[in-house]
């Protein structure tokens, strides 16, 4: 049998398909991470604030690598997809774990948040801006903290956007320059 020969198009799905199968793979490690990670004993409040320094740390280079990648990419509105994902990822898995931290070793700061899925739960209302009302945060300590959590969303959020906009512009005015000629 000849050797099989694939089209652009199929290149371009099954790249396409790599991508979607890596955002499902970052967010499902980082969710066994969370899930794995021992929030229960006397590291606790070290191991949560680590993580939330590391993803501070690492949200910067990782914005900036994903906007030179729609840049370079053939996929740009994947690749901006997959870097917005992977920032929000980052941030619930962070905060989720503090939350968890507050909730389990410092009594009266957040109500309602028993189990770690209770910290993602409360997350993403956060994320999200819904907020149920089933968990609060009744401490200063907590209510300083998700409102931190509440203006890092909107700075973030705002920032990432605009790279990868401004990215995915800058690719397309690159196409277009490219397509004069």
């Amino acid at each position: 049998m000849g050797a099989e020969t694939i089209t652009e198009d199929e290149r371009r799905f099954r790249r396409a398909a790599r991508k979607v199968t890596e955002i499902a793979g970052v967010a499902i490690i980082s969710l066994v991470i969370y899930f794995l990670m021992p929030l229960d004993g006397d590291f606790a409040d070290l191991i949560a604030a680590a993580l939330f320094i590391a993803a501070a740390i690492a949200l910067i280079p990782l914005s900036v690598r994903r906007a030179r990648q729609v840049l370079t990419s053939d996929q740009p509105l994947l690749v901006a997809a997959q870097a917005l994902c992977s920032i929000i990822t980052l941030l619930i898995v962070s905060f989720s774990s503090v939350y968890y931290v507050l909730a389990k070793d410092h009594t009266g700061q957040i109500n309602g948040l028993h189990t770690k899925i209770d910290g993602i739960y409360f997350t993403v209302t956060i994320v999200s801006t819904v907020g149920f009302g089933d968990i609060t945060a009744t401490g200063q300590v907590a209510r300083a903290i998700v409102t931190g959590h509440m203006i890092i969303n909107f700075v973030l959020v705002a920032i990432a956007i605009r790279l990868m906009s401004w990215a995915l512009k800058q690719r397309k005015d690159v196409a277009q320059s490219e397509a004069r000629f």
